[in-house]
């Protein structure tokens, strides 16, 4: 049996629990990073510090510089993003593929399941965002600001791209010709 037919046969066969229970452990896995951005985004802090205005009339906490990993900096939460967003959205991918989502109930629970996950890494990202762009309101351009905007912003539009991809009802696979194999 060839390799493409041995994989091909796991394509599509797990129902909406088998689903839900794939997708839990990396749900915790991304939620470990999420917790605390995750409570800000939602308790209004952070929807709250933009509105009001803060983002652009309070000075950039210097702390916030740079990329130590102990303390709450830019480059500490990017590489949190690029971490949890490196690993979670393959695997989610890998899920999708053998999650049947042909039935509604499978995409529901395959949609439900990636719309928490990419809610999760958006909050990741919101901090060092906000803070990036409160950095060059304050400070002025660099090339690095400007680059870390970039990756953050392109992050989260993958991340909002993997979202979308994720809720369409997949294409019906052609069946094989008898003869094929």
């Amino acid at each position: 049996m060839s390799p493409r037919r041995y994989w091909g046969r796991f394509h599509g066969r797990t129902g909406w629990l088998g689903i839900s229970f794939l997708m839990l452990p990396i749900l915790a896995w991304v939620w470990v990073a999420a917790k605390e951005p995750f409570k800000s985004v939602f308790n209004g802090a952070v929807p709250g510090y933009v509105i009001s205005g803060r983002l652009f009339s309070e000075k950039f906490d210097t702390g916030h510089a740079g990329s130590v990993l102990d303390q709450p900096t830019i480059g500490k939460w990017l590489i949190a993003f690029s971490v949890m967003a490196g690993t979670s959205l393959p695997y989610a991918a890998v899920v999708g593929w053998l999650g049947d989502r042909r039935q509604k109930s499978g995409r529901v629970a395959f949609g439900l399941c990636v719309g928490i996950l990419c809610v999760f890494l958006l909050c990741i990202l919101s901090w060092p965002l906000l803070w990036l762009i409160q950095y060059v309101w304050s400070m002025g351009f660099t090339p690095r600001r400007v680059y870390g905007l970039l990756y953050g912003v392109a992050g989260g539009l993958l991340v909002i791209a993997f979202l979308f991809r994720a809720s369409k009802k997949p294409r019906e696979r052609k069946a094989e010709p008898a003869g094929a194999g």
